[in-house]
């Protein structure tokens, strides 16, 4: 195996109660945005406005025109697994980000690894090599003008 997929590895296993706990959410997000539109759809009032403005208002209902054509026409179960496999792959390119970060700076292996979790994300410390510390910083964000919830993270090597 090479190294950056040893990396890759062990960043995996620290990053997968943090990544269940973000897809879990995306789910839960997007099930509330399938519902809302449907909602919306089945308003006959809504049917009033002119085109334009009726799907305008869809599409924001649905969190954008590519969330519209996502849940338009799917069942629940399509709708998991694709945004579950979309989590699935901004993880694993997260960690080829990071794994190639690490390996850059020289780390080939991660020896030992200390996790804090906090409410909003968590931190955790790395000691790779025996001689260099990596701060992973992950944070959960989204809010104003940010349509779903997702990972900030911020990696430190020292």
């Amino acid at each position: 195996m090479t190294a950056i997929k040893t990396i890759m590895n062990s960043l995996e296993t620290f990053f997968a109660e943090q990544d269940a706990k973000v897809a879990d959410g995306e789910v839960k997000w997007a099930f509330e945005r399938a519902a809302a539109m449907k909602e919306f759809k089945s308003n006959p009032e809504n049917r009033k406005m002119n085109q334009y403005s009726y799907y305008e208002k869809l599409f924001a209902v649905a969190g954008g025109k590519t969330w519209y054509n996502i849940f338009d026409g799917r069942n629940a179960t399509m709708i998991e697994e694709l945004v579950r496999k979309n989590s699935k792959s901004k993880n694993d390119k997260r960690n080829a980000r990071i794994a190639a970060k690490l390996l850059k700076s020289g780390v080939t292996e991660v020896t030992d690894a200390k996790v804090a979790y906090c409410q909003d994300g968590f931190r955790g410390h790395f000691v790779v090599n025996g001689d260099k510390i990596v701060t992973v910083e992950s944070i959960l964000v989204g809010g104003y003008n940010i349509q779903c919830l997702h990972q900030r993270v911020l990696v430190n090597v020292k």
